[in-house]
């Protein structure tokens, strides 16, 4: 592989890495922040939502504008500096609801960063966009893996606080990084975000995003579960690791899967595994259930590169940042409002185990759409 393209994906992997880290920090925190301020599911399904819905929002404008102005490599360390700037706003949070408002921050930064990295990486590789997008998983599972057992161990250490503003520390230096290796892309004036939208993209997204809601909230909500159910925190957090790590397997599977047998087939099949996991989890209880939980995020996180390769196949090469935020900005507003919804019914219910498990329809309604996506 010439140096050119070594150093585009091994910028990538680090800062996958970091960024996915950030992502999934806030499930290890929330049996913390929830002691702290006295919070119960609905509550923290507000704050999941706040720290997510930005990310929906503004995916698609955030990636159509880097298209059109050619600003990808500014828009990458712009949202690392953001969201550092979030995560140390939210380790001085005096009340619940500044946490809500300053995660915000966080979320405006996750928004900037794979529509741009994927539009990086797949005009470095554009033929093998599938595998590439799967081997830059790794770095994303990395920090998937990584983020629950560094945030519980920093937390049993120390104290939430310092644990949340630790986190900036790496996020700064990959905006600094990012800076100083990337080339700025050209601008392409032509572009706009009307024209990548399609209703092939659309149906993309909403089918990926049926299945990312039901994965996120059962990693969301999965530590205070268990502790809740008498588990410690440390490891309750370890075992969401170890969960986790799963995802380094999944996200090359899924590009391998991508390229070879189309997205159409990976996200049926995607879409009924999830659901057979789900009765699986609504009807056992102990380490099956748990067996489950690990099978969903495995699941999960395999459809992240077959998304992003999907969605930029979709659309003309100089609107891939603008198609992979309508396919991410679609699936994740879809996510941020599952979350609260998840909480409330936990808290109608009197059981999380039950309010995960009643997503069930939502799976089914993912396979039907699955089957109608364009190949």
């Amino acid at each position: 592989m010439p140096a050119r393209p070594r150093t585009v994906l091994i910028v990538f992997l680090i800062a996958h890495m970091v960024n996915d880290l950030y992502s999934t920090a806030l499930p290890a925190f929330l049996p913390a922040i929830a002691v702290e301020f006295d919070l119960d599911y609905t509550e923290l399904g507000i704050l999941s939502f706040a720290f997510s819905v930005l990310i929906g929002v503004l995916q698609p404008v955030l990636g159509s504008s880097a298209d059109r102005y050619g600003r990808r490599r500014w828009m990458l360390t712009f949202g690392f500096m953001v969201g550092a700037a979030g995560f140390l706003a939210m380790a001085a949070a005096p009340t619940f609801w500044f946490i809500v408002a300053v995660s915000l921050l966080a979320g405006l930064g996750g928004a900037t960063y794979h529509p741009q990295a994927t539009a990086f990486i797949v005009s470095t590789f554009p033929e093998r966009r599938g595998r590439m997008l799967g081997i830059h998983g790794w770095g994303g599972s990395a920090g998937h893996f990584l983020a629950p057992a560094v945030v519980v161990l920093t937390v049993a250490a120390f104290n939430w606080r310092l644990a949340m503003a630790a986190i900036a520390i790496p996020t700064i230096l990959s905006g600094v990084m990012l800076r100083m290796t990337l080339d700025e892309t050209s601008p392409a004036p032509t572009a706009r975000l009307r024209g990548a939208v399609t209703s092939g993209l659309i149906l993309v997204a909403v089918a990926f995003g049926l299945i990312n809601m039901v994965g996120r909230s059962f990693i969301t909500f999965f530590v205070k579960m268990l502790v809740d159910e008498g588990w410690q925190e440390t490891t309750a957090g370890i075992l969401l690791t170890v969960m986790l790590l799963f995802g380094a397997i999944a996200q090359p599977l899924g590009g391998w899967a991508f390229d070879r047998l189309g997205g159409r087939r990976v996200f049926t099949m995607a879409a009924v595994s999830s659901a057979i996991l789900v009765v699986v989890f609504a009807v056992t209880d102990g380490a099956l259930s748990l067996v489950a939980v690990g099978g969903l995020t495995f699941v999960g996180f395999s459809q992240f590169p077959v998304v992003m390769a999907w969605a930029s196949h979709l659309a003309p090469s100089a609107q891939t940042g603008a198609a992979i935020g309508v396919a991410l900005g679609v699936s994740g507003l879809m996510t941020a409002a599952a979350l609260p919804a998840v909480g409330a019914l936990a808290e109608v219910v009197g059981d999380i185990r039950v309010a995960l498990a009643w997503q069930l329809p939502l799976l089914l309604v993912g396979i039907a759409l699955a089957l109608k996506t364009p190949d």
